[in-house]
């Protein structure tokens, strides 16, 4: 009986991969893609055409920090017809318009994170495609001196795990991440400052 049903199922699936179709790498290269060409339109005026086909850069590069993106470009003018709408069916020609339009010659896969994307207290590394931490020393310290402390990559900044809200009376402090007593000061306390300045 076990024998019969591993049967039917390697038979199923001989027929799946009969009918199956191989399927082909979509090469990173410019392909035929739909562009708007009127990017502000106005009600009253009607645009021939408002859209074209044109080669810009497409397929897949097989990894996620990676995306197929133009090496090479050219500006193409096309001209587009335009009618304004005077109610009911009635269109008068208002002329005719040059679009410039960008035309991608050649493409790349290439990072999808750019050096421009990191901030100030990050570095790119162009070979991993990601922004890195120019303070590794503090990232090292981060979580060893407070466990309810964790490093965010992003910020490049030692923050708590998780802040929460105190009761009525303390404060949430973020060099300890957690709850503390809210010193009061007194009006005099704040004179004395205020004389010592």
């Amino acid at each position: 009986m076990i024998f019969h049903d591993i049967h039917i199922e390697t038979d199923r699936f001989r027929d799946e991969q009969a009918g199956a179709m191989l399927a082909i790498e979509a090469k990173c290269e410019p392909e035929l893609r739909t562009v708007s060409l009127i990017e502000k339109k106005d009600p009253t005026i009607l645009y021939l055409p408002s859209c074209t086909r044109i080669e810009r850069c497409g397929g897949c590069c097989n990894h996620d920090l990676l995306e197929c993106q133009p090496t090479e470009t050219e500006t193409v003018n096309v001209m587009i017809y335009k009618a304004s709408h005077k109610g009911g069916n009635n269109l008068k020609d208002a002329g005719k318009e040059l679009i410039a339009v960008e035309k991608h010659k050649s493409c790349k896969c290439n990072c999808k994170l750019k050096e421009s994307d990191c901030s100030p207290t990050q570095v790119y590394d162009k070979e991993n495609c990601r922004c890195s931490c120019r303070n590794t020393d503090e990232e090292q310290k981060c979580g060893k001196e407070n466990s309810a402390k964790q490093w965010n990559p992003n910020t490049c900044t030692c923050q708590c795990r998780e802040e929460v809200k105190c009761t009525t009376g303390s404060i949430f402090d973020l060099s300890q991440c957690k709850c503390v007593i809210k010193q009061v000061r007194t009006r005099k306390a704040e004179q004395r400052d205020i004389n010592d300045h």
